[in-house]
């Protein structure tokens, strides 16, 4: 499974494409020759849907826009297992790995609860302190978009421009998904290696 490489924005945006802080499930090396398209990979038990540049650059410009316009400190896009796919934003850069992580287990116990409630789901989830609050909303069934900001944001603004933040994220979502689901899927050379080697051990032992 491949995916494209975790955004990490920064502000100023010149700084997009110098990011320090990678996802503990990215795999790369430092001199690794550059090339376009998939660059990276992210543990396969979480997820196995391909982040493209078009990709990642579309959502990149939705959550600048977001963070922008609703003033937040920080913002991400996050898929359902909390691997962070973009994040942009000066405050908890070295926290953002555990906060998507908490995000999304979060998220997928209010799922839970929704069941037990007879909903669907809760498409939004709130967490309020007396200093900052994060807001999440789901973009359709993989990802999720997260905006922490502060007491002197008004919520229902945030509400707003999130909601149309996630129309534009779920367009994109809609495009990856085809792409992926149109893309040759890549073969495990090693699980395939194994097989071979256990099939053959098999039919020595039926032969002797």
């Amino acid at each position: 499974m491949v995916i494209g490489p975790m955004t990490d924005q920064r502000t100023p945006p010149e700084d997009a494409d110098a990011a320090d802080g990678v996802s503990r499930q990215i795999r790369q090396t430092d001199d690794s020759p550059k090339r376009s398209g998939p660059r990276a990979k992210f543990d396969p038990n979480l997820t196995d849907m391909v982040i493209d540049e078009t990709t990642s650059t579309g959502i990149t410009d939705v959550l600048g826009r977001l963070v922008r316009d609703t003033r937040a400190s920080s913002g991400m896009v996050i898929d359902r297992a909390g691997q962070i796919i973009v994040f942009n934003g000066q405050e908890y850069r070295a926290e953002m790995m555990m906060l998507g992580a908490l995000i999304a287990g979060t998220y997928a116990s209010t799922r839970e609860m929704a069941k037990i409630l007879h909903e669907e789901h809760f498409r939004m989830l709130l967490q309020e302190g007396s200093k900052e609050k994060i807001f999440t909303e789901a973009v359709g069934d993989h990802w999720l978009v997260s905006v922490i900001f502060d007491r002197h944001t008004h919520l229902g603004l945030v509400k707003v421009l999130c909601n149309r933040a996630t129309i534009d994220l779920s367009q994109i979502l809609d495009r990856a998904i085809e792409t992926n689901r149109n893309r040759p899927r890549e073969q495990d050379a090693g699980l395939a290696r194994i097989t071979r080697d256990t099939i053959d051990l098999l039919f020595r032992k039926d032969d002797a």
